[in-house]
């Protein structure tokens, strides 16, 4: 019968590869989101920009 520690030795490679493996998935979604996010900001960003171009451009006619 193994001890609690020759368990854990022969399973720690395969714990470890999974964190890895699971954190690089946290990391790709994480960037997926935050681009997302970045284009809505950009996005909205223009908008307001374009708008208020256009009413200082009416304003000095």
């Amino acid at each position: 019968m193994t001890n609690i520690r020759e368990r854990l030795n022969s399973h720690l490679p395969i714990i470890l590869q999974f964190l890895s493996t699971a954190s690089l998935v946290v990391i790709a979604l994480s960037a997926i989101c935050g681009t997302k996010s970045l284009k809505k900001l950009a996005e909205s960003h223009n908008l307001t920009t374009g708008t208020h171009s256009e009413i200082h451009n009416m304003h000095h006619k």
